[in-house]
């Protein structure tokens, strides 16, 4: 009894410095402090960390499920690199799916549910004049799952924020493109006033235009981003 006591206790710790390196290197990566394409080398992060593989491997295995790292035959971890082609097929997909779900969400919101949706605004607009781009970043992404988990379509739901799980290095977007917090904003003003009239054609279509325009803006910061100098993170 001892015994599992002791090794649920061990792996307890394991996951909290697995989820600890996990959040700190999430954060290093979305604020473009460790680039696209840098080498994560797993005895480094280790010692960097102080801790042993274990909780290292497991924070990257969580990076990889967020698509903000992959694994690469005999050559270990590294930041994803965004491609164009990427971006524009996953906005193709996500701008649509949203738009579908915004539009049923007009339908059938709930007031609470536009309550929440009022009050994550206030706070938004309250990160905007902070220019606080992480913290609008977390928002954002509750303000869509809110309207999404609000359309009344399970398998919709799921499909659309495994989309966004899988693709968290596009958040980089409200941390290094300042004014995209303020143009985000004003199209969710937009879609707000739509869902609060019930019009479920304007919503979708303010949806729909909301995220080929974050898409375009991702795109621009792609581009203009220089690849690591086959650098590895210390």
């Amino acid at each position: 009894m001892v015994g599992v006591t002791e090794a649920t206790r061990g792996w307890f710790v394991s996951d909290l410095k697995s989820q600890t390196i996990y959040r700190a290197l999430r954060e290093r990566i979305l604020s473009n402090e460790i680039l696209s394409g840098t080498r994560l080398v797993l005895r480094q992060l280790a010692n960097e960390y102080d801790t042993s593989d274990i909780p290292v491997r497991e924070a990257l295995r969580m990076l990889e499920r967020d698509g903000l790292v992959e694994m690469v035959p005999y050559r270990g971890a590294r930041v994803t690199t965004l491609t164009a082609r990427e971006i524009e097929e996953t906005y193709f997909i996500r701008g649509h799916l949203e738009s579908i779900a915004t539009g049923l969400a007009a339908e059938r919101i709930s007031d609470a549910e536009l309550l929440i949706l009022d009050e994550l605004m206030t706070r938004m607009r309250a990160a905007v004049e902070a220019q606080d781009g992480p913290g609008f970043s977390d928002l954002n992404r509750e303000f869509h799952a809110t309207i999404i988990g609000a359309c009344g379509n399970e398998m919709l739901r799921e499909l659309t924020m495994d989309i966004w799980q899988r693709h968290s290095g596009f958040q980089r977007v409200f941390r290094m493109v300042p004014e995209r917090l303020a143009a985000s904003q004003s199209e969710h003003e937009g879609i707000m006033d739509a869902l609060r009239a019930r019009d479920p054609k304007r919503a979708a279509a303010l949806a729909l235009w909301h995220k080929r325009s974050v898409g375009d803006t991702v795109s621009t910061l792609v581009d203009g981003e220089r690849p690591a100098a086959g650098g590895e993170t210390a």
